[in-house]
């Protein structure tokens, strides 16, 4: 997987180039958009490449250039969705550094409050058009992609939708923990384990029914990697997450750990200060309650792992990218 990642970030580096000499030719002012993407890009877990590439290889084909590709692709579709979530809930900082609609402001020397947020809609556009140039010129055969090109869409779609669910339920008065599990296996499960694993599947030319078995590992994966996040949101440390501590308590992010809180502590959405929200989560039993149910979810997530029709090192693979996925700090 080292290699992987070298290659992905070479293809990463080496796309944003040739799209920069695009962007130039039509106006230098363009430079700092394309900038702040490469910045935006750089960093992150990888995660969704690896499990694409996972899948790939899963399905019985050795990664190649086209498979870095697709990989690189799902990288810039991540950006797309990290730049547009940090301006929907108006954060400050992504990766340990100012988050793009800051960047793009302060290059610009504009009023920020409404030319950020602008700016950073447009490049993460960007960031989804050169995602899906990425994918259709990878060099897979027409078939391939055109197999491929289902999966794909439900992972775009998924996410979009389930970001809506996620708008929706912080403008409620509250939410509910099922609907912060609807929220949790689309806008999280879906698009960052399933569909890429089956993405990869599918461009190695891999069986349905293999295609279909992942999806008992990738839920449950991907709702305790989400409730993972969301425990870190409220306690985790800054210099690991890259982000505010508390951040998502003072916003009142609708997660399932904040709307389990609620049902056992409903003053808890009076309380306005962090450590206090901290304190209620613990004293209610609501954080022990998110760690227990990460717990499960991990463990049949790897249960799950053990029966995939699948060679035993990728298995042992996937039992490694679960636990970090699970049991991460950052």
């Amino acid at each position: 997987m080292k290699e992987f990642e070298d290659r992905l970030e070479l293809e990463l580096r080496g796309f944003l180039s040739e799209m920069r000499v695009v962007a130039l030719s039509i106006d230098a002012r363009l430079g700092p958009l394309v900038d702040e993407l490469e910045s935006a890009v750089a960093g992150g877990k990888r995660l969704r490449p690896q499990l694409a590439a996972w899948g790939y290889r899963a399905g019985g084909a050795p990664v190649d250039a086209p498979m870095i590709r697709v990989g690189a692709a799902l990288e810039l579709l991540q950006t797309f969705a990290l730049i547009q979530d940090d301006v929907i809930d108006r954060s400050p900082t992504r990766r340990g550094r100012p988050a793009s609609q800051i960047v793009l402001a302060r290059a610009a020397q504009v009023e920020p409050d409404r030319f950020g947020p602008s700016a950073a809609i447009l490049l993460g556009d960007l960031a989804l058009i050169w995602a899906d140039q990425l994918l259709a010129a990878s060099g897979f055969t027409p078939e391939r992609l055109a197999r491929a090109q289902g999966v794909y869409n439900r992972l775009r779609t998924e996410v979009t939708l389930g970001q809506y669910l996620d708008v929706l339920a912080a403008h409620s008065r509250r939410v509910t923990e099922a609907e912060a599990l609807t929220v949790n296996r689309y806008k999280t499960a879906s698009y960052t384990v399933e569909r890429p694993i089956q993405l990869g599947l599918a461009l190695a030319g891999a069986s349905d029914p293999l295609i279909e078995a992942v999806s008992s590992y990738a839920i449950p994966a991907g709702i305790a990697f989400q409730l993972r996040d969301d425990v870190l949101g409220a306690f985790g440390d800054p210099e690991l997450t890259g982000k505010p501590s508390g951040e998502d308590l003072r916003e009142r992010k609708p997660t399932w750990l904040w709307a389990r809180t609620l049902h056992l502590c409903p003053e808890a959405e009076e309380v306005k200060d962090v450590a206090s929200l901290r304190q209620l989560m613990v004293d209610s039993g609501a954080l022990a309650e998110a760690e227990e149910k990460i717990r499960v979810l991990g463990e049949e997530a790897l249960a799950a792992a053990r029966q995939l029709p699948v060679a035993y090192a990728l298995v042992g693979e996937l039992v490694d990218i679960t636990e970090r996925l699970v049991w991460r700090r950052s």
